[in-house]
């Protein structure tokens, strides 16, 4: 216990050294420039027909706000209901990425939102996954999947499910707060997340020089040590948006939520026949900005088309009512059920 501690201490000092500069800026007339739209088949096999977002109209940009939407008008077919999945066309080794979220995918049966980063060959080069959940869920789970053989804080972050921590910055309790603010940094020491409902964020976060070191207790702490070294687990990370419906999560716990289950016999029958249901499933993104301290790099690539995200599809865990940014680093869920 005493190690464990002394190690998150050292580590937490060791990411306060970092001196950021601004790498790119995603923020408004720049997004999609900096990104690029995946219109091939889910590989979470969702309910979902990605589309080109500025011909459909599920892609927008106005006064410096990105809007990322899905079709809640019509009675969906083929692939399933039309959505839309944007990869950054850069990748990343280290770096500090702030989001601000003016509005996410609200708690709706069948949705499973996602904002996250993978490699180009899942799981070898890992997934983070900042902001996720399914369904009615009311906690963000922030989440870690590696390859075997990486254990972080007691746990094994190991494919589908991998290791979390929950929050409760997350679907409609950030909408009625006007939004939110999260945070990953990511250095050899490991990895530091932090999230922020309304307009909590530090008055740096999204600055020309942020200071993590002066934003108190990260959510969640994923430290590199003996048990995981995150740069042997984690590379050439692409930044991605995505809303899908149903699949291998939100649609495998469908029969298990009874407000959910109560509305249609499965998931996929309820997506394709109650559009209006969908009207608030979309992104609003304020700013989304990208640091490095010169210890990282960046390059062009493109993600494996037969990789993406799996989804903790069991996990579980520990609600988190409120922010922990002003508590101790929350530790991993202990009582994951398993795939």
């Amino acid at each position: 216990m005493v190690a464990q501690a002394v190690v998150l201490v050292v580590y937490l000092l060791q990411l306060s050294l970092a001196q950021y500069t601004l790498q790119e800026d995603y923020s408004g007339a720049n997004f999609l420039s900096g990104f690029s739209f995946f219109t091939e088949a889910d590989p979470t096999e969702g309910y979902v027909d990605y589309v080109e977002g500025t011909s459909s109209g599920l892609f927008s940009q106005s006064g410096g706000t990105v809007r990322l939407s899905v079709d809640s008008e019509n009675v969906a077919t083929g692939r399933g209901r039309k959505s839309v999945r944007l990869t950054s066309k850069a990748s990343y080794n280290h770096a500090l990425i702030v989001i601000d979220v003016g509005h996410m995918p609200a708690n709706i049966c069948g949705v499973w939102p996602a904002f996250w980063s993978t490699g180009p060959d899942w799981p070898s080069n890992g997934e983070i996954d900042i902001i996720e959940g399914v369904n009615l869920q009311s906690t963000n789970k922030i989440t870690l999947h590696t390859d075997p053989g990486c254990t972080i804080n007691g746990k094994d972050c190991q494919g589908s499910t991998g290791c979390s921590v929950d929050s409760g910055v997350y679907g409609n309790r950030i909408n009625s707060a006007g939004g939110a603010t999260y945070a990953l940094e990511w250095t050899s020491e490991g990895m530091s997340i932090w999230d922020w409902s309304g307009s909590g964020a530090p008055s740096d976060a999204l600055g020309n020089a942020p200071n993590p070191s002066g934003w108190g207790t990260p959510t969640a702490s994923f430290p590199s040590g003996s048990g995981c070294n995150v740069d042997t687990f984690f590379n050439d990370q692409q930044i991605i948006f995505d809303t899908t419906f149903c699949g291998v999560w939100a649609g495998t716990v469908w029969a298990d939520d009874p407000e959910c289950s109560s509305l249609a016999p499965t998931c996929k029958e309820y997506v394709q026949n109650d559009p209006e249901a969908f009207v608030d499933a979309y992104w609003k993104i304020n700013a989304l900005k990208v640091y490095t301290n010169g210890g990282g790099s960046t390059s062009s690539g493109s993600v494996s088309r037969s990789t993406g995200n799996t989804g903790n599809i069991a996990n579980t865990g520990n609600t988190v009512e409120e922010d922990s940014n002003d508590e101790p680093p929350a530790q991993d869920d202990d009582e994951d059920e398993g795939v």
